[in-house]
């Protein structure tokens, strides 16, 4: 049985849609490819209060998903850190398997991210990606204006926008299916609202095989 974790670690408030839409849209790619898969929320991390480090979980199998009723996935094989900043600070590669991936939105080079990761050896490439730069580099901005009137895109909430990934979550869902192939990108790509960006990302992921990592 083909069995796939991903968890998504994003940000409370200003990053809980990106983190959604990631989970959400390769759950649903996976449907659509007569896979089975659950996407959720972990409420548990708090993810109301602003900047807090939260996350985010998929899971695929081609048969029924015995842990279907296990709350947190507790051996992710794809990590994705949606900022840059939360590669310091905690064990976000708990519970991974040999031969994980893990994905990065920095601008950084997978040779100097690599020195913070907890537990490189477990990965068999660490993936670097721009999204902010390719998605918009306003886009922090256009979402802080919003959250700030109404936090309409807190948890427990509706969107304001239905559109998905419009922004930096387009690039990061690229560079997950286009890495470990979870999905088909012809069937993840007609969902995506930024197409530019998710495009754009397949041409300018940084990888780095394990092996290659500079300490």
């Amino acid at each position: 049985m083909a069995y796939t974790e991903l968890t998504v670690w994003t940000r409370g408030i200003i990053m809980d849609k990106e983190g959604r839409d990631i989970v959400g849209s390769i759950g649903a790619a996976a449907r659509m490819e007569g896979k089975f898969s659950q996407s959720m929320e972990n409420y548990v991390d708090n993810p109301d209060r602003t900047n807090a480090p939260t996350r985010k979980y998929c899971r695929i199998s081609d048969s029924e998903i015995e842990n279907a009723l296990t709350y947190e996935n507790e051996h992710p094989n794809i990590v994705v850190l949606v900022e840059e900043t939360m590669v310091k600070g905690w064990d976000y590669m708990r519970g991974m398997p040999p031969g994980g991936t893990l994905v990065i939105n920095t601008h950084y080079t997978p040779d100097y991210m690599m020195r913070f990761v907890p537990g490189p050896e477990r990965l068999s490439q660490l993936v670097c990606v721009d999204a902010a730069k390719l998605a918009d580099h306003q886009w922090l901005y256009y979402r802080l204006g919003e959250l700030g009137l109404d936090r309409l895109s807190t948890e427990g909430a509706a969107e304001r926008s239905k559109a998905i990934a419009p922004d930096i979550a387009a690039p990061l869902i690229a560079a997950v299916v286009k890495t470990t192939g979870i999905v088909k990108i012809e069937t993840i790509e007609p969902m995506i609202a930024n197409k530019a960006a998710f495009r754009a990302a397949l041409d300018n992921l940084h990888i780095l095989p394990l092996g290659q990592a500079v300490a």
